[in-house]
């Protein structure tokens, strides 16, 4: 229950985050190094420290599809932040999204159940199954990539949003590496060679994600599409890499399958009614 709860901490600052550093590039009119000067651009600096911090507790200890499954409150947390900064209460619409977006990943984790694990031993990223997952995602991600590139403008930006995804995924699962390892050996943080190479593939695909959603933010006309890829290939990601590095196993039958269906779907409906340019499509539609 700690992981769990440690997760929703993180989406909630995860959310505060990107409130603080777009209040602050909304006050200064740009994005550039004097944002570093900012007290919000800080804050929001200092709350996505905080939500790294709360995951990778997190994921010490709980399964990297339940984490992953939770973080994807993080937009329905925007939202609550948002006005909250604002100082007004949201629509009906927005305040049915918030309830959806959260309520979808919730279910999700609750149909999941008690998520088996094997036996807490340190994951061999030499080994054959992580070098073929490592390289599973890595395909992936290419073919999104690809795909962007022979469909420039707004088409192109789903394959941007699909290598973010599986890029967030596999980072989750590197920082659960680190995070497990570093627990029951504080001190092999430089000496290990396999922790070396986890921090060094972390740090190679965590920033290459986000890159992959800023880009994909940018050129999509709606933000909802963008953001439904990602957090379906997210936890789709993990759960995986989960099976395959750590040995997770979730009992599924017919039912709960198409229980945690239903729950992505809601949770997919919730971050369409949050994205301001659907709402901003509907009021200007009409003859000109």
């Amino acid at each position: 229950m700690l992981a769990e709860v440690l997760a929703v901490g993180s989406a909630a600052a995860a959310g505060s985050a990107v409130v603080a550093q777009q209040r602050a590039t909304h006050e200064l009119g740009a994005a550039d190094a004097r944002l570093l000067r900012r007290p919000w651009w800080l804050a929001g600096t200092g709350a996505s420290v905080v939500a790294s911090l709360l995951q990778a507790v997190a994921l010490a200890s709980g399964a990297v599809v339940v984490v992953q499954a939770l973080l994807a409150t993080a937009v329905a947390w925007t939202t609550v932040g948002e006005s909250l900064l604002a100082r007004r209460l949201p629509g009906r619409g927005p305040v049915l999204g918030v309830l959806l977006a959260m309520l979808g990943p919730l279910l999700v984790v609750v149909l999941l159940g008690p998520v088996e694990a094997a036996a807490s031993t340190p994951v061999d990223l030499a080994g054959l199954p992580v070098a073929l997952s490592v390289l599973g995602v890595g395909a992936v991600a290419a073919g999104g990539l690809w795909w962007a590139r022979r469909r420039p403008g707004r088409p192109g930006a789903l394959g941007l949003a699909l290598a973010c995804g599986v890029g967030y995924g596999l980072g989750a699962s590197l920082l659960a590496v680190l995070a497990r390892d570093l627990a029951r050996d504080p001190g092999a943080a430089l000496t290990d060679p396999q922790l070396v190479l986890a921090g060094l593939l972390l740090v190679l695909a965590g920033p290459a994600a986000f890159v992959a959603s800023q880009r994909a933010l940018a050129r999509a006309r709606r933000a909802g599409p963008v953001v439904t890829v990602i957090l379906l290939a997210d936890p789709l990601t993990a759960t995986g890499i989960g099976t395959v590095w750590f040995g997770e196993r979730v009992a599924l039958d017919a039912p709960t399958a198409a229980g945690i269906v239903l729950a992505a779907g809601l949770a997919v409906l919730g971050v369409r009614l949050l994205d301001p340019a659907r709402a901003r499509d509907r009021t200007t539609v009409g003859p000109s």
